[in-house]
C-alpha cells in the first residue's frame, strides 16, 4: 500500500508541474508577430479639385477623305500601278488606260478646230470689206446683213470645234488615272485588259491622317457639346491604350429618328496605328465640378473593382471605390473615401487591410 501510495503521488505532482509550465508558442503564431511589425508607405491626402464632367459615347472612325476613284473614261486597261495598303501622292498615276482611239479623236478634232478658225479669219475680213462698201452705198443693205450673218455663224461654228477639241483632249488625259488626294490604297478593282465605263470603280482610296471619330450624343446632353472640345477613346485592338482627338464639326439639328446629334473629331494618325472603320469607345469632357479626387498611383485596379488602402489609425483600410475621369495625374473619386482622409501612393505587396503603419 505504501507504493501504491509513493506512485499515485509521483502522477499527481508531474502533472501539476505540466499544468504549470507555459506551452512553446507555434511555428504560425511567431510568422504572425513577425509579419505584425509597422511598414512604412507612402501617404496621399484626399483632395478636392475641379474634375472634368465626361461623357461616354460609342463611334466609328472613319477616313478624313475617301473615295472610290472612277475611271471618267472608256477603253481597256493597259497598266496598273498600286496594290491594296499602298500610299500614294496626290496626282500619282493608278492605272492607264488605251488612248488610241482618243488620240485619233483628239488629232481630228484639233484638225477641225484649226479649219474653223481659219474659215472665221477669213470671215472676219468679208465683213471689214463689206462694212466699207456699205459705207460708199457700194452694196445693198441686203447683201450687208448676209455677210455679217455669215461671219456671226463662222464665229460659232469655231467656237464649237474648239469646245469639240478640248473635250477629245480631256478624253486623252482621263486615259490616265490619278491619284485625287493622297492617301493608301484600300482596294484596286481593275486589271490589265478589263474594259472600263465611265462610271467604273478602278481603286478606293482613303486619307487616313487624320482620322474622324463620328460619335452620336443623346439629346439630353447636347447643352454640353462644343467645338474644339477634347475626347479620349479607345480601341479594343489596343487595349487600354488612349487616343485623342478634338471636336471639328457639330451637326446643326438631331436625328429625327433616333433623337441625337451627330459630331465628329478629329484625330492624329501619323503612324497609322489606327485604321478607317474601327469601333471606339470615347470619353469626351462637357463640364467641370469639384470632386473627391486621389493620386492615380494609387488605385489598385483588378478585374472585379478598383481598390485603394486608406490609412486610419496607423492601420490600413482596403476600400473599394468608383472612380471618373483623370486629369494631371489624378482620379476623381465618386465614392468609397471622404475629404481628407489618406490613402497609400504605390502600395507594394505588403501593404494589406488591417497592416500597422508606422
Amino acid at each position: 500500500m505504501r507504493a501504491a501510495a509513493l506512485g499515485l503521488l509521483t502522477i499527481l505532482s508531474t502533472q501539476a508541474f505540466l499544468a504549470c509550465k507555459k506551452p512553446e508558442p507555434a511555428a504560425a503564431e511567431v510568422t504572425s508577430a513577425k509579419t505584425e511589425a509597422p511598414i512604412k508607405v507612402q501617404v496621399a491626402s484626399v483632395e478636392q479639385l475641379p474634375m472634368p464632367e465626361h461623357l461616354v459615347l460609342t463611334g466609328t472612325l472613319r477616313a478624313s477623305q475617301e473615295s472610290e476613284v472612277a475611271a471618267d473614261a472608256a477603253g481597256k486597261v493597259t497598266a496598273t500601278f498600286v496594290e491594296r495598303g499602298q500610299r500614294v501622292k496626290q496626282g500619282d498615276t493608278l492605272a492607264i488606260l488605251d488612248a488610241r482611239g482618243a488620240s485619233i479623236s483628239a488629232s481630228a478634232a484639233n484638225a477641225q478646230s484649226q479649219l474653223a478658225k481659219a474659215q472665221l479669219e477669213q470671215a472676219q475680213r468679208e465683213c471689214e470689206r463689206v462694212k466699207s462698201l456699205k459705207e460708199t452705198g457700194a452694196i445693198s443693205q441686203a447683201e450687208y446683213d448676209r455677210v455679217t450673218s455669215q461671219c456671226q455663224t463662222t464665229q460659232w461654228s469655231a467656237a464649237a470645234a474648239q469646245a469639240q477639241q478640248q473635250n477629245a483632249q480631256k478624253i486623252v488625259g482621263d486615259s490616265v488615272i490619278r491619284a485625287p488626294f493622297a492617301g493608301v490604297i484600300g482596294e484596286r478593282y481593275v486589271n490589265v485588259g478589263q474594259y472600263v465605263q465611265p462610271s467604273t470603280r478602278v481603286v478606293t482610296l482613303y486619307a487616313p491622317d487624320p482620322l474622324r471619330l463620328e460619335l452620336t450624343v443623346p439629346e439630353a446632353n447636347v447643352a454640353g457639346i462644343k467645338p474644339e472640345q477634347s475626347v479620349v477613346f479607345t480601341v479594343s485592338s489596343y487595349g487600354d491604350e488612349k487616343f485623342t482627338g478634338t471636336v471639328k464639326f457639330v451637326s446643326p439639328n438631331l436625328r429625327p429618328t433616333t433623337r441625337d446629334l451627330v459630331i465628329e473629331a478629329f484625330c492624329p494618325n501619323a503612324d497609322l496605328k489606327l485604321k478607317p472603320g474601327m469601333f471606339a469607345v470615347a470619353r469626351l469632357e462637357t463640364a467641370e465640378k469639384p470632386q473627391m479626387a486621389v493620386p492615380a498611383t494609387a488605385l489598385v485596379k483588378q478585374a472585379d473593382a478598383t481598390r485603394v488602402f486608406a490609412v486610419v489609425e496607423k492601420r490600413v483600410e482596403e476600400r473599394i471605390i468608383q472612380t471618373g475621369a483623370e486629369r494631371d495625374g489624378k482620379v476623381a473619386v465618386l465614392g468609397g473615401l471622404k475629404a481628407g482622409e489618406h490613402v497609400v501612393v504605390s502600395p507594394g505587396t505588403d501593404v494589406r487591410d488591417g497592416a500597422q503603419v508606422q
